[in-house]
């Protein structure tokens, strides 16, 4: 069993050492980093002296690429959008929104020089985390849009389909969108690679032409991917946890038979409801019986750290982890 949890909000060395102790002994085996834009500029080389101290007291690490361009998941501002706004994506209202485009040369070079450094701290694997165009329900978020119309994807998608780019998001421009996200995510996958690390890419967990993640399959088949997984969390989108937790972890389960890659579900420890933290050993049990053998925690301490997200009980909900954790770390 491979056991983790997300770790962000501290870049005092020695308490991370102290709470990468505390990890062990919840029967954590890795730790995923987040690597901020704010991380990037600003805190290179004490991300290396994470990763070493998590290195040393027997962790593997993950490195996240959180809130980068706000392509990705995370709680945190990039930089990138408010120095490029040439690279932002358009919406259908003709204006502008703070989210770079996958498809733009520049966002993509500007992942590359990110690539460099997450590598050079040297966690073991780069975490994909929730690659997305344009959604009217995050923050920042307008209803009724849709995106991207910038001219990079206009020209991107007339040479596809040989036609004007539609006023309206037809099928095809779902497509485009998938098939936007998966090229994106393969140059940087192919990338990562090269230089010797491993991959993980984490999914939302949809399957519609909404979040342009209809066909899963094409993601999983990645060249040089080595982990696939998604993020059912069930509190907030009120999901009954045995159906929305079974259904993704089978589908992941499935996806990855028969190949070298590595199955993975993400469990929802922040805003964790009062009353139900039980919930979460239902999770557990539930990704192990699909056949999940990678299990991560977002995030440790059940989100203490930031009230944002913190569970209603975080010290519950970190103990419980712990005790789930210990029942399975020694399945094969």
């Amino acid at each position: 069993m491979k056991l983790g949890a997300s770790y962000f909000g501290n870049r005092i060395v020695r308490y991370v050492a102290q709470d990468m102790k505390n990890m062990v002994d919840h029967h954590c085996n890795y730790v995923i980093h987040t690597f901020s834009e704010n991380d990037f500029h600003f805190y290179r080389g004490t991300m290396k002296e994470i990763v070493k101290v998590s290195h040393d007291t027997g962790l593997g690490v993950y490195i996240d690429p959180w809130g980068v361009g706000k392509v990705f998941g995370g709680e945190a501002f990039s930089d990138f959008v408010m120095n490029n706004p040439h690279a932002l994506q358009v919406l259908s209202d003709g204006k502008p929104v703070g989210v770079a485009c996958l498809n733009h040369p520049d966002f993509r070079a500007f992942m590359k020089d990110w690539i460099d450094a997450a590598v050079e701290t040297g966690a073991d694997c780069l975490f994909w985390d929730e690659p997305h165009f344009y959604l009217p329900s995050w923050m920042g978020g307008r209803q009724n849009t849709w995106g991207c119309l910038c001219a990079v994807c206009q020209q991107k998608f007339e040479a596809k389909f040989k036609k004007p780019f539609p006023k309206e998001e037809t099928e095809e421009v779902v497509a485009f969108k998938e098939s936007s996200i998966r090229d994106f995510l393969e140059e940087m996958i192919v990338y990562t690679h090269t230089l010797g690390k491993k991959n993980a890419l984490c999914l939302l967990p949809m399957e519609d032409a909404a979040h342009a993640l209809v066909h899963w399959d094409t993601f999983a088949s990645i060249s040089g991917l080595n982990v696939f997984g998604t993020d059912p969390y069930w509190y907030g989108r009120e999901k009954e946890v045995r159906k929305f937790v079974g259904h993704f972890s089978r589908k992941v389960a499935q996806l990855c038979k028969g190949t070298k890659l590595e199955g993975q579900i993400w469990i929802q420890g922040f805003k964790v409801p009062a009353g139900r933290e039980e919930e979460l050993r239902t999770a557990i049990d539930i990704a192990v019986e699909a056949g999940i053998r990678n299990l991560a925690l977002w995030s440790f301490e059940g989100c203490a750290l930031m009230s944002y997200i913190r569970s209603d009980n975080p010290e519950k909900v970190w103990e419980i982890i712990g005790e789930c954790f210990e029942k399975i770390k020694d399945l094969k």
